[in-house]
This record gives structure tokens, C-alpha cells and sequence, in this order.
């Protein structure tokens, strides 16, 4: 309680309110900070965005070549699963893509291969094709005996085709079996 004995004229005048100064002048403040972090946020924010167009862009220009890169290794995974069963077929180790790479460099230019098949319970492998010459089919089989993977050519069949002038042939070879021994 306040009383006040002076005179009503000399009475103090009330001074300004300087809590509600100094509060109002904190909220300003506040509100000044506040408003000044909300900017630098945006513009942080923008940048990031910018930068996130920026990326997508970049991710798009490099798309085809990433599928480009996914294809070429789900191909290589296909070969390497194919390249591990051919040389898991059965056939007392038998490596058919060798083999198969084999007979393609020692064939003589005129000769052309049709057919090459196995019997799977003998391991034999039957070549059939046209030769432009006895001489380039005698090649062939001198070849095939000097060969790492394949032995023992024979010749079942050789037929001369006149009017086309070349000879049609089956030939039968032994797939040469993994550590077992050349002569036997």
C-alpha cells in the first residue's frame, strides 16, 4: 500500500513502466532473431533444393548408363552361370566350351561345320559338315588327333556331293577327359 502525503498537486507522476519496456522490448528482439534465423534457414533451404535439382539431373543424364552397366552385369553373371554348368555337365570332365573354341581354330578354310553333337553315355561328340576337298577333311582330322581337348577322329561317312562340288561328312571324336591319360 502506498500513501502519499504531499499535496494532490505535488503528487509523483507514475514513471514509465519499465518492466513492460523491457518485456516488449525482449519480444522484439525475439522476434527480430527469430526472423533473421528463418532467413538464413530459407536460404540454406533453397540452396539445398538447387542442389537437389542439380543431382536429379545429373542422375537422370547418367540413367541409360547405369541401366547400360546393370544389363552388362546381369549378362555377366548369366555367363559365368552358364560357363559353370557347361563345365559341370556331366561327361567325366568334360570342357565343352574348350572344345567347342577348339574345333573352331584347328577347321580348315573349306571346311564348314553343320552339326556338332554328344552322346551323352559315350562322351562321343559327332561332327558333321562339307569339306571343299578330301585333302582339307584329311587336315581336319590330323588336326583333331594333334588337339588338346578332342582325340581320335573317324571318319563314318563322306559323301560327294556333284552338283554343288563339295563332300558332305560325319566325322565322331573322343572328348579328351581331365586328368585322365592321353593314350588310354
Amino acid at each position: 500500500m502506498r500513501v502519499n502525503l504531499l499535496p494532490y498537486q505535488l503528487a509523483q507522476k507514475a514513471g514509465p513502466n519499465w518492466r513492460g519496456v523491457f518485456t516488449l522490448a525482449g519480444v522484439a528482439l525475439l522476434a527480430a532473431v527469430t526472423l533473421i534465423f528463418y532467413g538464413a534457414l530459407q536460404v540454406q533451404v533453397t540452396r539445398v533444393q538447387k542442389d537437389l535439382i542439380t543431382m536429379e539431373q545429373d542422375y537422370q543424364q547418367y540413367q541409360p548408363a547405369l541401366e547400360r552397366q546393370q544389363l552388362l552385369q546381369d549378362l555377366q553373371a548369366r555367363r559365368d552361370a552358364m560357363t559353370q554348368f557347361t563345365e559341370s555337365v556331366p561327361g567325366m570332365g568334360v570342357k565343352w566350351n574348350l572344345i567347342m573354341d577348339e574345333l573352331r581354330d584347328i577347321i580348315p578354310a573349306t571346311v564348314v561345320l553343320e552339326d556338332v553333337i554328344s552322346d551323352p553315355t559315350t562322351g562321343a561328340i559327332t561332327v558333321s559338315g562339307r569339306s571343299g576337298s578330301l585333302q582339307a577333311l584329311a587336315q581336319f582330322m590330323v588336326a583333331i588327333q594333334k588337339a588338346e581337348y578332342v582325340t581320335q577322329p573317324d571318319i563314318r561317312n563322306a559323301t560327294r556331293n556333284l552338283d554343288l562340288d563339295f563332300f558332305a561328312f560325319t566325322m565322331t571324336c573322343l572328348p579328351k577327359v581331365e586328368g585322365a591319360n592321353p593314350s588310354g
